[in-house]
This record gives structure tokens, C-alpha cells and sequence, in this order.
């Protein structure tokens, strides 16, 4: 009877390791090997098996040997599992961000569900997404098998020769990450370089500028609680700590703006664009600046130029519907708000 126990303890001993083990396995997978190669029967520097994919609104068939002779990127996703669907989401957007680069470099672009998805799940990620390229899938499950997925999303970049080039999984870094792997591929760096640019050394910040920061980040606490004038103070003691704090100069004119301070809010607004030319706030509190002036046909204008590169900021067209409600443009008004709800939803589902 003893011995029964005693085995029985060994083998519920047992037990838990083989349960650790296999929590461990799904942690690594879903995390630690986000960022390493997702492909069990691939390896780089191959060549890749063919495999077909069909498209989900009756595309023509695609093979990866038929893109022989051009560089290729194969984007996998797969949405059954909520999680899944918000990494897809966010894997899209950047694929779909960098088509672009990929265009200019000659680099082919499939994007596939590899779960047969049902077409409703495909329309809501590709629609989250903003993906305008067709989806196709693995309506086989050939590629599946054949390249051992186990990471989705994933990416499978193929060299121009038919060879892998490369893969990765889903990380927080995906932006970054994506770009320097398609680089990797074209030779315009090495994947030691690459590697260097993800994990920069970190230099020992001043003090003066660990304390501008602390100060700059109270005046966006003090300006989010409503509190104008003390979230202005705690911007000028950034500056003065830190002259070379740009958000902090854009956000100070910003608030210039709000209490009427139209002169001080161009210089801080100019001076912080200036320094950070790519500040989209700083661009839209200008127009706001020149419709507050009068000039709101100016302002329309400058916020529909800025459209162009960043049609998803949802305050580019919430602001633009002010001004066009100021000329009493009414219809083009309710667009513009109905279209800067959308994106807002949008981003606080992508976000959640």
C-alpha cells in the first residue's frame, strides 16, 4: 500500500513538471520565440518548397514559384483566437505601411490566412487594419505542414533566387524589426547591424534632462486634469532645464493656443517644429492658430495637405470639421467628424 503512494506521488511529481514544461513551451513560443525564426522546416539560406494559395474573393491563384527571379514576403495570419486577431491587426497595418518600400525595392507581397478563416473574420482584420492588398489562403494546408508554422502572425521573407531569407514573428518591435529584415535581404545591412540597431547601448542620461522629462511629463498630467496654468509652468521649467525638449515647446504653444496666446503660441509652435518637423500636433495647433486669425480657408488647406501622409489621425479630421463647420460647409463638416469617429474607434479596438 505503500509503495502505491509512494508512486503515485512520483507520478503526480510527474505531472506537474510535464504541466510546467508545457506552460513554459506556450510562453516561449507566444513571446521568447516571437522574435526568432517561426518556421520548424525552413531553414535560411534554402530553398523554399512551393505551395498555392487561393484567394478569398476569387483572385487568381497564386504559387510562390511563380514570383521566381523577385524577392517576396509572405505575410501568414490566422484569426480564430482574439489575441491572434489584434497581433494580426497590428502585423497588417505594418506590412501594409511598408508596401511602399517593398514597391519601390521590386518586392512581391502575399498576404495569407493560414486557419481558412471564415470571410467575415478576414474583412474585420483587413478592415482594422486599414490592409488594402487581396487575402488569400492556405486552403490546403499544404504551406502549413510543409514550412512549420507555429508562430502566428509570422512573416517568410524569399530572396530573389528562391532561397529564405529570413522570418519573424509577432513583437513589440515589429516596425523596426520588419524593415531591418527586408533590408537584410536587399544587402543594404547586416544582420550584425541590424541586431545593433534594435539593441542600441544605452548612455547614462543628465540629470538635467531626467528631470525635464519628469517636469514635461507633470505638465501633460496637469494639462490632461485641466489645469492650463500649471501645466504651462511645468513646461517652462523643462525648457529652461532642457531648451532642447521640442515636444515640450509644441505642447506649450498648444496650450498658448487654448488661453488665446496667439502670439506665443506661434513662436513655441514654430520653435518646436523646428526641432521636430515631423510633429503632427505642432502642424495641427498652427492651422488652429490661423483659423483663430481668421484665415480658416488657410487652415483647411493646411490640414487637407497634411492628409495625405497621415489620413488615419483622427484629430487631423476632427479639427478639419471644426473649420469646415466654419464655413458652414456643413456636409463636408459631417464627414470629416463621422470619419475621425471611425478612427478613434478604430484605434481604441486595436489598443484594448
Amino acid at each position: 500500500m505503500l509503495w502505491r503512494k509512494q508512486t503515485d506521488c512520483h507520478r503526480n511529481k510527474d505531472l506537474i513538471v510535464l504541466i510546467l514544461f508545457f506552460t513554459g513551451l506556450f510562453i516561449l513560443t507566444d513571446i521568447g520565440l516571437a522574435k526568432s525564426f517561426p518556421f520548424r522546416a525552413l531553414s535560411i539560406g534554402k530553398p523554399i518548397p512551393d505551395a498555392q494559395f487561393v484567394g478569398y474573393k476569387g483572385e487568381e491563384t497564386k504559387s510562390i514559384h511563380s514570383f521566381a527571379g523577385k524577392p517576396l514576403l509572405l505575410a501568414f495570419w490566422g484569426g480564430d483566437l482574439e489575441a491572434k486577431k489584434k497581433r494580426a491587426v497590428t502585423t497588417l497595418k505594418t506590412v501594409q505601411e511598408l508596401e511602399p518600400y517593398l514597391k519601390e525595392k521590386g518586392i512581391a507581397v502575399l498576404v495569407v490566412n493560414m486557419q481558412n478563416d471564415q470571410q467575415n473574420v478576414v474583412d474585420e482584420v483587413t478592415a482594422l487594419s486599414g490592409l488594402t492588398m487581396p487575402v488569400y489562403k492556405d486552403a490546403s494546408q499544404d504551406a502549413y505542414t510543409r514550412f512549420g508554422v507555429y508562430v502566428l502572425p509570422s512573416i517568410l521573407l524569399i530572396d530573389k533566387n528562391g532561397n529564405v531569407s529570413g522570418g519573424l514573428g509577432y513583437s513589440k518591435d515589429i516596425v523596426q524589426r520588419l524593415r531591418g529584415e527586408v533590408d537584410v535581404m536587399l544587402g543594404l545591412m547586416t544582420p550584425e547591424e541590424l541586431e545593433a540597431d534594435l539593441n542600441p547601448v544605452m548612455k547614462e542620461v543628465p540629470k538635467e534632462h531626467k528631470l525635464a522629462m519628469r517636469h514635461m511629463q507633470m505638465g501633460t498630467v496637469m494639462k490632461n486634469k485641466g489645469m492650463p496654468d500649471a501645466a504651462i509652468r511645468e513646461l517652462m521649467k523643462a525648457l529652461e532645464l532642457d531648451p532642447a525638449l521640442h515636444d515640450a515647446r509644441v505642447e506649450l504653444g498648444c496650450l498658448y493656443l487654448e488661453k488665446g496666446a496667439l502670439d506665443d503660441a506661434i513662436r513655441e509652435l514654430e520653435a518646436g517644429l523646428a526641432g521636430n518637423p515631423e510633429s503632427i500636433e505642432a502642424e495641427i495647433c498652427l492651422a488652429r492658430v490661423s483659423a483663430e486669425m481668421g484665415e480658416v480657408d488657410e487652415a483647411v488647406m493646411d490640414l487637407k495637405a497634411l492628409l495625405f501622409r497621415n489620413g488615419r489621425n483622427s484629430d487631423l479630421h476632427y479639427y478639419l470639421g471644426t473649420f469646415q463647420e466654419r464655413q458652414k460647409k456643413y456636409e463636408e463638416s459631417a464627414q470629416s467628424y463621422r470619419k475621425a469617429f471611425e478612427l478613434l474607434q478604430r484605434n481604441t479596438m486595436i489598443h484594448e
